[in-house]
């Protein structure tokens, strides 16, 4: 068998692949619309597919479309209208699934349906002008277009499966393409209703956010309406009054379609192929997709191993991480299909996972290396390329404005824990259609496979003027599958400074699955000698163990060693039963629904529904270091007195910067980006940020200028050391997992971040003693006295450290003011509720002693 994935071209996202089976051939999804025609130097998709099969028309054997997106049904209803293409069966996403209604009864008009339409879509935030109106046209005709393509399929005799999920239709099709060795993996049924309901919600959002812009702006035109909402340009300054808040801020809009993705396997067991679709295998971001899509991952692992697998989702963050790879770490090679000019497709992460373990696994893509061809023999795996070299992790250029992000006491009852299901370790490290066809005009590069020690590669050169770079790292103790996790110690054993009577909060096994057992086993011992621990491996409710210690001890605190997925986190609504009642669904204007995750009630020692001490949580991050950096006796020396940036839309963060000790200036977004933040300016005592965050980027924050964004801070901007007290006013800035407590479900897992993944656990690991943030969306103070939402919290924790006292007790007096001023002098129940959540959502990551 033989595979191709077809060049690009230079529009964002896309996917078409080939596969050839001796006379048979099987097409997977269609690239983009405009696709039909060749654009540049890029050829057409029929120019393609005649490399391969000669002249057109083309008669293949079996079409699949693996879900309802542009960039995959594509070119093929121009193809199938033209007969380019004629097809005998087809595997084809349901269109009832993949274009649902919004329930709504009224009809919309041209402008209104062209941005809903767009909007479910993945993101095009770079178009503009004549570019930006074709890309709406295409996407309100899109469901017509692929409906008449159906339709004549079927009029021309096309046996369809419309995929509804497993069952008696798509067993018959893995037997009628058995020489294929077809495999149809997933999702079920219950999967594919979950992301219908998930896609008609955003339609709803998208079709009231519109109406809400068309009532201000009658001219409003289609265009400046999905900028809009794309961008977040509109945001009015009641944030929880406007009608826009529900629908800015989410994460991965076109993740319900992505994720209804026909997953299939492809090839005998010596040429097994994995072809996923867009699959959200990483990161769902559909509310109640995570149990199914960890049920999908497990069956994916289930059929393997792979010879090649095709990465998810252009390998976006959300297709593909370290879990994934552990999944796949059979593999031996992996293919990326991409257009040219995305900096986000491959997502950064992922190149660098991927060259992080390019001792062990070869790739092309799609955007460098043009058309790939994928084929298999006894020697191994050939991998050819039209152009450049593989293993290639040089980031998709372009530059790319973010998504903007919105802005902005004790716990009545004890928390209701989430049911956890387990977690996966971590990985190490974090053909031709006519016989005889040479391949497509690069380098290719086959990997053998051997029993020995002896690893051989050969790489064929076209006869051409061609420069070609081919690097080769071997490994001498390589063998054909990934070695088991064994995690080395990060540092010694920590040496305890010296503490306060805290009580230490955990679960032993499961803090040893995240770091490793031995130095799970170091850091606990290391603390038996100087803090009491509870171990809620060996307790039957967390709160009764809490309160059993704290009948025979006093404790100046509660310390939380773990992720949510070592010691659940509450999912906690910040709105007393009565205001919840009187603000009805305006709560769902909040990015939250006014729910996040609290730790506070660990910190309520007597059971009588408030917090007596302060609580602080170590996240574990999946790594030892962090946890052991965090309770080591000599924490980095800082440099400089404080450092301070701020969005320059933010102005009453000057006023409160001012009175930390120093002499440092506080810096604005709009003179200061990422790239001019020096990590030694970081090197402070205190460090105080007042940016935009986001709920599924934890490893960035942003700024604004006049009418954009810009990337202020990312994770490479802290140092390597820093022991300072960091305080952040960014929205789900302390947010330590993939899913917002709105969205969770009672058992679904929680996915953790790392360090790599989010600028709170990159302070935490180079040494600072804590970082208090927000799990939910922030508000600020934008007119007035300025001394009102966010404000007041941030003035009080900052007058308690200046005090001398600990971060984790800073935030908890600080809470007590807050709530003595509330609602500082707002009377709309809107803001009552806001100065609630603000009340509430603040917390404290690091030892914070």
């Amino acid at each position: 068998m033989k595979l191709y994935l077809f060049d690009m071209g230079s529009k964002i996202y896309g996917d078409c692949l080939l596969a050839v089976e001796n006379d048979r051939t099987i097409l997977i999804d269609g690239a983009h619309p405009g696709d039909w025609k060749s654009s540049g130097a890029t050829p057409s998709i029929p120019e393609q597919l005649g490399k391969v099969l000669g002249s057109p028309p083309f008669n293949i054997d079996l079409l699949v479309v693996t879900h309802c997106h542009s960039d995959h049904i594509g070119c093929l209803p121009k193809l199938v209208e033209d007969e380019t293409v004629t097809f005998k069966r087809a595997l084809v996403a349901d269109e009832s699934l993949g274009f649902p209604t919004d329930g709504e009864d009224a009809a919309m008009d041209a402008t209104t349906a062209k941005v809903v339409a767009a909007i479910v879509e993945e993101p095009q935030p770079h178009l503009q002008g004549a570019a930006l109106d074709e890309f709406l046209a295409d996407a309100v005709k899109l469901p017509d277009a692929y409906a008449k393509m159906l339709a004549k399929l079927e009029d021309d005799g096309t046996k369809i499966v419309r995929y509804r999920g497993p069952g008696a239709k798509t067993r018959q099709l893995e037997k009628e393409f058995e020489d294929f060795g077809l495999k149809i993996i997933g999702p079920t049924a219950e999967h594919l209703k979950i992301c219908r309901d998930a896609l008609m919600g955003v339609k709803r959002a998208a079709r009231r956010a519109t109406d809400s812009l068309r009532r201000k702006d009658a001219a409003v035109d289609a265009g400046t309406i999905y900028r809009t909402l794309l961008e977040g340009s509109d945001r009015g300054a009641d944030a929880a009054a406007d009608e826009l808040a529900e629908f800015l801020d989410r994460a991965g809009r076109g993740a319900a379609l992505n994720d209804q993705s026909i997953v299939l396997a492809l090839g005998s067991q010596a040429e097994r192929c994995l072809l996923t679709g867009d699959m959200q295998l990483a990161v769902p971001e559909v509310a109640g997709l995570d149990v199914p899509m960890h049920q999908l991952l497990e069956a994916i692992e289930a059929g393997g191993p792979y010879r090649f697998a095709k990465l998810p989702h252009h390998a976006s963050y959300n297709g593909f991480d370290e879990i994934v790879l552990d999944a796949l770490k059979a593999t031996e090679a992996f293919g990326i299909s991409t257009g040219r000019g995305d900096p986000n497709h491959p997502d950064g992460d992922v190149l660098k996972l991927l060259k992080q373990v390019s001792d062990r696994y070869h790739w092309a893509r799609t955007d460098l290396n043009g058309r790939i061809q994928i084929s298999f023999s006894d020697a191994g795996i050939a991998i050819g390329a039209d152009r450049g070299q593989l293993n290639d992790a040089a980031p998709n250029s372009a530059d790319v404005v973010p998504e903007e992000n919105p802005e902005g006491a004790a716990p009545a009852a004890p928390p209701q824990l989430p049911q956890l299901a387990p977690q996966r370790p971590l990985p190490p490290g974090a053909g031709a259609g006519a016989a005889g066809e040479p391949p497509p005009g690069g380098v290719e590069k086959l990997i053998r496979r051997s029993t020995s020690d002896i690893v051989e590669v050969i790489a064929r050169i076209p006869h051409a003027k061609t420069k070609v770079t081919i690097t080769i790292e071997v490994d001498p103790a390589v063998v054909e599958a990934a070695p088991p996790r064994v995690e080395p110690r990060d540092t010694p054993a920590p040496q305890l400074r010296q503490l306060p009577s805290l009580l230490m909060v955990t679960h032993s096994e499961r803090l040893a699955f995240n770091i490793g057992k031995s130095e799970a086993a170091d850091i606990l011992a290391a603390l038996k000698g100087q803090q009491v621990i509870v171990d809620l491996a060996r307790e039957r409710s967390a709160y009764e163990a809490i309160r059993r210690e704290a009948r025979n001890a006093s404790f100046a605190g509660v310390v939380i060693i773990g992720g949510y997925d070592v010691v659940p986190s509450e999912r906690y609504d910040t709105l007393p039963p009565s205001l919840r009642t009187s603000i009805g669904a305006s709560a769902q204007n909040d990015p939250d629904n006014f729910i996040v995750w609290s730790d506070q009630g660990y910190g309520d020692l007597d059971g009588d529904g408030l917090a007596d001490v302060p609580v602080s949580r170590i996240p574990d991050g999946r790594t030892a270091r962090l946890v052991q950096t965090a309770l080591r006796s000599s924490p980095p020396t800082p440099t400089a007195d404080r450092f301070g940036l701020r969005n320059f839309a933010r102005p009453f963060a000057d006023g409160i910067y001012s009175a930390l000790a120093g002499q440092e200036a506080m810096l604005t977004s709009q003179a200061i980006s990422s790239a001019d933040v020096a990590a030694q300016r970081l090197s402070a005592r205190l460090i105080y940020l007042m940016l935009h965050g986001s709920d599924t980027d934890g490893s960035c924050f942003w700024g604004e200028t006049q009418g954009g964004m810009l990337e202020a801070m990312t994770v490479k901007n802290v140092p390597e050391q820093c022991g300072a007290v960091v305080f952040s006013g960014c929205c789900w800035g302390a947010l330590t997992v993939r899913t917002r407590a709105s969205v969770y479900r009672t058992g679904d897992p929680v996915q953790v971040v790392t360090p790599e993944q989010s600028i709170a656990l990159s302070f935490l690991a180079a040494g600072a003693s804590a970082f208090v943030g927000c799990t939910g969306a922030h508000y600020s103070p934008i007119e007035g006295d300025l001394n009102y939402f966010g404000a007041p919290m941030h003035s009080a924790f900052w007058k308690h450290i200046a005090a001398g006292r600990k971060p984790a007790e800073a935030l908890f007096q600080a809470k007590i003011d807050y709530i003595k001023g509330m609602p500082h002098g707002r009377s709309k129940i809107e803001e009552v509720a806001i100065e609630n959540k603000i009340l509430r959502q603040f917390t404290c990551l690091g030892l914070g002693w």
